[in-house]
Formats: C-alpha cells, sequence, structure tokens
C-alpha cells in the first residue's frame, strides 16, 4: 500500500511538469550578448563625429552664400552710382531758367490768282468770253461738262486742198452779230455726232484752232456745226475743259473778256 501511493505521487508530479509546459532540463535558450561600456561609448564617440561634420559643411556653405551675395550687392551699388553720376551730369548741362516758348506765327495760305482755283486751275462758269484767233474777234460761249467735244458756229462749209493738205474754209455768224466772219483752218478729221433730236448721226469736221480764255491760251479741236440758231456761236466740250479748268455752273463770266491788246 506504502509502494503505491508513492507511485502516484510520482505520476501526479510528472503530469504536472508537462501540462506546465516546461523544457527539459537538458534545452538551452539562445541570448544577445550584452554591450560593454567601451562599446557604448565608442558609438557616442562616432556620432558625435558625424553631426559635428554636418554642423561643419551647413557652416561653410552658409559663409559661401553670405560672400556671394556680399559681392553682388557691391556690383550692384556700383552700377546704381555710376547711373547717378551720369544724371547728376546731365542734369548740370541744362539750363538754369526753363525755355521760353516758342512762339509759331500761323501759316497763312497762299491766295489764289484772280480767276485760278486753289490748285491753280482755271475757273469758268456757266458762260464765258472766249478768243478765236482765226477770226481775231472774241465771242460767247457755253461752258458744258456733258458733250465731249468743243463746237463752233459755221456756215457754207468748204473744204480745199493747200499744200498737199486738206483744209477747211467756213463762215462763223451768229444772230447777234450781222457780219459774216471768214475762217480757215486745217482739217483734222472727220466724226459722226448723233444729235438728241435726231436719230441718223450727223457727219461733221473738225478743225483745230488757238483760242484764249482768261490768261489762258489753248490749241483745241472744235467740230463744224451751224449754232446759228443758238444762244452761243461756241460750245466748250469736256476735252477743252480737262485737267485745266475748274467748272461752276452756278456763276458766269467769271474770266474777264479778251481784248485785241491782250492777245499775245
Amino acid at each position: 500500500m506504502k509502494h503505491m501511493n508513492s507511485t502516484l505521487k510520482g505520476m501526479t508530479l510528472l503530469s504536472m511538469f508537462t501540462l506546465g509546459g516546461c523544457v527539459a532540463p537538458n534545452h538551452k535558450v539562445e541570448t544577445a550578448p550584452a554591450a560593454s561600456l567601451a562599446d557604448i561609448k565608442n558609438e557616442l564617440s562616432l556620432s558625435e563625429q558625424r553631426v559635428q561634420s554636418g554642423l561643419s559643411l551647413q557652416q561653410k556653405q552658409l559663409i559661401q552664400q553670405q560672400s556671394d551675395l556680399i559681392v553682388k550687392l557691391t556690383n550692384d551699388l556700383k552700377q546704381m552710382k555710376e547711373t547717378v553720376n551720369k544724371m547728376d551730369d546731365k542734369l548740370e548741362t541744362l539750363p538754369k531758367e526753363p525755355p521760353k516758348p516758342q512762339v509759331i506765327p500761323p501759316q497763312k495760305c497762299p491766295v489764289p490768282q484772280q480767276g485760278h482755283a486753289m490748285d491753280g486751275k482755271l475757273m469758268v462758269g456757266e458762260a464765258e468770253w472766249i478768243w478765236v484767233d482765226a477770226a481775231n474777234d472774241a465771242f460767247q460761249a457755253r461752258v458744258d461738262t456733258g458733250a465731249t467735244t468743243s463746237s463752233i458756229s459755221a456756215q457754207d462749209i468748204t473744204i480745199f486742198e493747200r499744200n498737199g493738205k486738206n483744209w477747211v474754209r467756213f463762215f462763223l455768224s451768229h444772230q447777234n452779230s450781222e457780219d459774216r466772219i471768214q475762217i480757215e483752218a486745217p482739217l483734222v478729221r472727220h466724226v459722226r455726232v448723233r444729235q438728241a433730236s435726231a436719230d441718223e448721226l450727223d457727219r461733221r469736221p473738225v478743225v483745230r484752232l488757238t483760242v484764249r480764255l482768261g490768261d489762258m491760251t489753248e490749241k483745241s479741236e472744235f467740230t463744224l456745226k451751224d449754232r446759228s440758231d443758238m444762244a452761243f456761236p461756241v460750245l466748250l466740250g469736256r476735252e477743252f475743259l480737262k485737267d485745266i479748268a475748274v467748272v461752276d455752273v452756278a456763276r458766269e463770266y467769271i474770266q474777264p473778256k479778251p481784248q485785241l491788246k491782250d492777245v499775245k
């Protein structure tokens, strides 16, 4: 009985050791070796050296940046001084007193010659006196910008030959004149003119005559036509007026009547 109790006690103790998780007495647990005081001091010394090196590098970089900034500011100040000196030199050249305002006299427009426009062209009205050299007299002329060619009153028109060239003889007459003036002039050509009152074309000879209007003397072409029943023996068209005259239809006889003494 005593032996059985001893056996039970032994089994109970064995079960308690197994359930408790205890390791066998022969199993060894690995542990890290403890750092010595010398190792800790050495590590602290290395960290201090690294911090010192970083601080030293940053200090050098800061000093270099400050040096570059000082150089730049010095150069800027030098340029500013040079600019101020140049401005001082310019200020010294300025007059001590402000300049007096310059009075510019108003420009006067040139006065056009009597009977002329501002551009020098002859001013003519709806009616003017015109001198005809071949007739040695002055006649009233109607200015008509609607007509292309000029026309002069002619009766008894005769074409003849002189020195191998064709000439024209005609008589200039008008209702206000009792005289019939004979005129001879070289024949230039023939033209066909359509009258407003007729459908057929009228074939007319053309002569070149020297005429004077105001202070202007021109050689111009005239068609020959009987104008004895019209108000004016002479009609001045666009070919005569272009580039030399300006027409003011609201006026008449702007130019003086030519006299024999005025004809050169």
